[in-house]
């Protein structure tokens, strides 16, 4: 009997289930027994994979956990994880096939909870749900891509200047920026400037696509960092991508106040949309920068003009008592002037040195100076530098012990000043090596307790050096019997070069507070001018000297004047009552409002 019932049994699964549910033919007895060969040959392809689905019904709920775990997974590792795209799309698929072959299984349950009554509200509830996410990505993309800010700040403390945003719209190369600051802070002024050139630097990338910018440390970049003339922290190096044009911003003040217009200056460096200019004065017999001779200035200029300076002559007539220097003077050079300075011309440069126009209007920038004497320099001459601080000696420095063997009168320039600006005397961390000037005048600094002037040194001399007042002459007169005191040459260690800081003129009252910008002047002073002339500018490293002295100088000179937007705090005050009302209006008044519209659609839904 059990045989015939496993003979009889229909080898389709679907079909005993339907026999099973609706007693079918083999409920009746009057039914004819299907062979079993017949019964063999009939079976379907479905039928192969019925035991993996009996195995899904009954292990449903894992099975469906690690399908959603699946298609989680591989939805984060497709979406975060760039270098798992690949396992990411396997796990993806491994759990959708998990997930369809549950749902196959239990077809008829979820067909009927999807068009049941509570099906229907549910696949309505989840079209919503979709189409709102839809609708907020695709207005956050539409966002995203054409986004505008607004500066609601009562100072425009996020908002660049017009001219900056029209320079940055014009871009047409790209150009990128290196913030190199150390990655641990522990100063919490360089930590306030940090966040300070963050915030300037992403205002500039978001207003150009050819503008991008990144923060790195000196020190563990430091292959990098040399190369570009970066020596210390807080530097900004401004590359127009495909050029060797690099410009360096350094901070002008402790608290950026300038940092958009350094920016700018910057960019138009780069981008050679104009160049800083350096003005040669002519007139009282300076040396000539378009002259080819042994004692012209032609190569000179032409290493200011490969640093991308423009370079132009000042003619200043003598007869001429209406002269200025021009507002747009990154630096002026005096160059071994010979003749006399007319008043006319001494007041010019007096006011440019004091940061005013002859007519007593500000000027944009504070003076950039570089000044050539000799030994013979006119008392004209000399009395302008005295006034601002420099003395320059008759005589000139015979070191017995640092001159050329061959050229007595020549001083080989080699021992540098510990505190001399490093970006003069050791650019990129290499020390400058000898510099030959022939007939160096010494120079001394006035020294005065109003702090109107800072000099440092630039280089000096061995103790042995003594100070012949006769160029004719080389060897010293040394204290005898029978020589006047007057007539001994002085011995001690000089200086041969000077930088300068100065916020005033000797004799003027110290500040009682810190000055405009345009009053702060730099100068510095040479005590010779051949070591720059066409016969020995390729001599050791007088031309380097020379170069990275104007470097220095107009490292932060702009090219524009744009007004910093100091940060603003703007205290909301109160007073007992005023706070009170605030206070407890923000914790009642929104609360009791939400809960009175409750209250109404309760009663009108009741």
């Amino acid at each position: 009997m059990s045989q015939q019932r496993i003979e009889d049994t229909p080898g389709d699964w679907r079909r005993r289930r339907g026999r099973g549910r609706q007693g079918g033919p083999t409920d009746s007895p009057d039914a004819e027994a299907e062979p079993p060969a017949l019964a063999e040959q009939s079976r379907t392809l479905f039928s192969f994979i019925e035991p993996v689905f009996d195995f899904i019904t009954v292990f449903y709920a894992p099975i469906l956990i690690a399908g959603i775990v699946g298609l989680v997974t591989g939805a984060v590792l497709l979406a975060f994880v760039g270098s798992l795209k690949l396992y990411g799309g396997i796990v993806l698929g491994i759990g959708a096939v998990l997930v369809v072959l549950v749902g196959i299984s239990y077809f008829s349950q979820v067909l009927a909870a999807f068009f049941s009554r509570t099906g229907r509200y549910g696949v309505n509830t989840v079209i919503m749900t979709a189409a709102f996410i839809g609708l907020v990505v695709l207005a956050n993309y539409i966002a995203f891509e054409n986004h505008v800010r607004a500066d609601t700040t009562a100072t425009n403390q996020f908002s660049l200047a017009h001219r900056t945003q029209d320079l940055l719209d014009q871009l047409e190369r790209p150009i990128s920026v290196i913030a190199y600051y150390p990655d641990e802070i522990t100063d919490i002024d360089m930590l306030t400037r940090r966040g300070k050139v963050d915030t300037m630097l992403g205002e500039f990338s978001q207003r150009s696509g050819n503008f991008t910018y990144q923060f790195l440390d000196p020190q563990k970049e430091a292959d990098l960092a040399r190369g570009q003339g970066v020596t210390a922290y807080e530097t900004l190096t401004v590359w127009a991508v495909g050029t060797d044009i690099i410009d360096l911003v350094t901070p002008t003040d402790q608290v950026y106040s300038r940092l958009e217009q350094d920016l700018y200056t910057a960019l138009l460096v780069a981008t050679e949309t104009e160049r800083k200019k350096v003005y040669f004065l002519s007139g009282h017999g300076e040396r000539d920068i378009s002259r080819e001779a042994q004692d012209g200035y032609l190569q000179i200029r032409e290493g200011l003009e490969v640093d991308n300076y423009e370079v132009e002559t000042l003619p200043w007539s003598p007869a001429d008592e209406d002269v200025t220097v021009p507002d747009d003077a990154a630096l002026l050079v005096i160059a071994g002037p010979t003749g006399e300075l007319p008043p006319a011309h001494a007041d010019a440069l007096n006011f440019y040195m004091a940061g005013r126009q002859p007519d007593g209007e500000p000027r944009r920038e504070g003076a950039r100076l570089i000044f050539l004497a000799e030994p013979h320099t006119h008392n004209t001459f000399r009395a302008f530098l005295a006034l601002w601080g420099v003395i320059v000696s008759d005589g000139y420095i015979r070191d017995i012990e640092g001159s050329q063997p061959n050229a007595p009168r020549t001083l080989r320039v080699g021992r540098y000043y510990p505190q001399a600006p490093s970006e003069i005397v050791a650019p990129r961390g290499q020390p400058l090596n000898v510099a030959f000037m022939p007939g160096a005048a010494a120079l001394e600094a006035v020294i005065e307790e109003s702090n109107t002037r800072f000099p440092v040194p630039i280089a000096f001399t061995t103790p042995a050096a003594r100070l012949i007042d006769d160029i004719e002459r080389i060897d010293p007169i040394d204290p005898a019997e029978g020589i006047d005191p007057a007539d001994v040459d002085p011995q001690g260690t000089f200086f041969p070069a000077l930088y300068l800081d100065i916020v005033g003129p000797v004799g003027a009252p110290a500040p009682t507070s810190r000055p405009p910008d345009n009053q702060f002047a730099k100068m510095t002073v040479f005590g010779d001018s051949d070591f720059v002339s066409n016969e020995n500018v390729e001599r050791g490293s007088g031309a380097a000297l020379f170069l990275n002295s104007a470097n220095y100088l107009m490292g932060d000179y702009s090219l524009v004047s744009i007004r910093d937007r100091e940060f603003v705090y703007r205290e909301w005050n109160l007073d007992e009552n005023e706070f009170n009302f605030v206070r407890f209006s923000t914790w009642l008044l929104l609360p009791g409002l939400m809960g009175l519209m409750a209250i109404v659609v309760w009663w009108v839904r009741r």
